[in-house]
């Protein structure tokens, strides 16, 4: 009996793991890379002219800098239990957007970044849903892939 229990328990603890990020759904370090901005509410974007798309990279600090359409802006990812995460601490910068949707995007983008949003990351894609939208991104890497 005692053998059995010299197995039991060494083999319980490694198919625990140690890793406290795992009741999240994803780890913190999922997130640490450069996204770009796909869809907004289940609508592509769409860039007419050759401008940096709409995205944000996320270091391993959970330090988050990135672009809307037209300002730059930066800030510090919360994440909280059941893959809830949000940007707290936002600043930007205060461009004149001259294209609407642009600004539409920008603003859809930053506001919903600040509130409480449900994550789910699954085959490299991001989505950011809040009560009011639903931000969908891939990484850079891969969203120069697709536009080749």
């Amino acid at each position: 009996m005692k053998k059995w229990l010299f197995i039991l328990v060494p083999l319980l603890f490694t198919l625990t793991g140690c890793d406290t990020d795992s009741e999240l759904g994803f780890s913190a370090r999922n997130l640490q890379h450069s996204w770009v901005l796909t869809k907004v509410d289940g609508k592509d974007i769409t860039i007419t002219e050759p401008r940096t798309l709409p995205g944000m990279a996320v270091d391993a600090d959970m330090k988050v800098s990135g672009f809307g359409g037209c300002n730059r802006f930066f800030g510090q990812i919360e994440l909280a239990d059941n893959n809830r995460i949000r940007l707290t601490g936002m600043g930007s910068t205060k461009m004149a957007c001259i294209q609407d949707d642009q600004a539409t995007i920008e603003a859809i983008m930053t506001q919903s970044l600040q509130e409480w949003n449900s994550a789910a990351l699954e085959n490299n894609i991001l989505t950011l849903t809040s009560e009011q939208h639903i931000l969908t991104f891939t990484p850079e890497e891969v969203a120069n892939e697709d536009s080749q």
